[in-house]
């Protein structure tokens, strides 16, 4: 039995390769990932991803804290805050380099403020805002390089101090257990019983305007804010459970567990 010819080698051109090439070409920008995301909300994506780019009215590269609604709107509009987040597409943006570099650690600051006025209902959207943050690794997210936001609502003041503290928590336990904000996480080695299985960190720490905010004023709350949010001992109550000390302290009542998702 003869056997069967053999089947002729493909003829790889230059062209073929240069095709190849730039079909799996991959930047820093991630160009392509972002206009799968934008497509999702966008009818011209591309449009929408060279929007990203344009400066802004003050010539800044980094984007301004949009105008946050006060905590009586988002008391009595719990939908609000979804919302909001839902109409800046802001999940499917913060997959974006070009949207996240011009993002800000005050603006993401905000976020979690609103998700922590939304209730029970949002406190996820506390971990995703906390596990985004500790990933942007830029010096200027670093946690004592946060601006004071100098708000003049001492309600908002107040949840974003109280905030802040909680992200230093949550962070310094991240990088205990071997986490790292650019990603290259050190596994712990094995644990001999006595020794720290997990590599050394330097502890991060706050600036000075966090511990410089007062509690609010329990008479204000009671002015401001409907009955049904003001405990028995005066505390504005956020959340079924809310019992944690960093937020209590300032007579708020809300939780904080969310900030310690990975």
């Amino acid at each position: 039995m003869s056997t069967p010819p053999r089947r002729p080698r493909p003829k790889i051109t230059w062209w073929m390769r240069i095709k190849h090439r730039l079909r799996y070409l991959e930047s820093p920008l991630a160009l392509r990932g972002s206009i799968i995301r934008l497509r999702h909300r966008h009818k011209h994506p591309y449009l929408a991803l060279l929007r990203l780019c344009m400066p802004t009215a003050t010539f800044s590269w980094s984007y301004p804290v949009p105008t946050p609604p006060s905590p009586l709107a988002l008391i009595e509009n719990p939908d609000l805050g979804w919302e909001r987040r839902y109409d800046n597409n802001i999940k499917s943006l913060e997959t974006v380099p070009i949207w996240r570099s011009r993002d800000t650690p005050l603006r993401c600051l905000y976020r979690l403020y609103e998700a922590i006025m939304g209730g029970d209902e949002m406190l996820p959207v506390v971990g995703y805002e906390t596990e985004y943050f500790f990933r942007q690794g830029r010096r200027a997210w670093e946690l004592h390089r946060i601006p004071d936001p100098r708000d003049p609502d001492p309600i908002r003041y107040a949840l974003l101090a109280c905030i802040l503290e909680s992200l230093l928590d949550s962070f310094n336990w991240r990088l205990s257990i071997g986490m790292r904000r650019d990603g290259n996480h050190i596994p712990p080695t094995n644990w001999d019983g006595v020794n720290n299985p997990y590599a050394p960190y330097e502890p991060m720490t706050l600036p000075s305007w966090p511990q410089q905010v007062p509690p609010v004023d329990k008479q204000y709350l009671k002015d401001v804010m409907p009955e049904r949010v003001i405990d028995s001992q005066g505390l504005l109550m956020l959340h079924t459970d809310g019992k944690d000390e960093i937020f209590t302290k300032r007579n708020i009542a809300a939780t904080g567990h969310k900030f310690w998702t990975i």
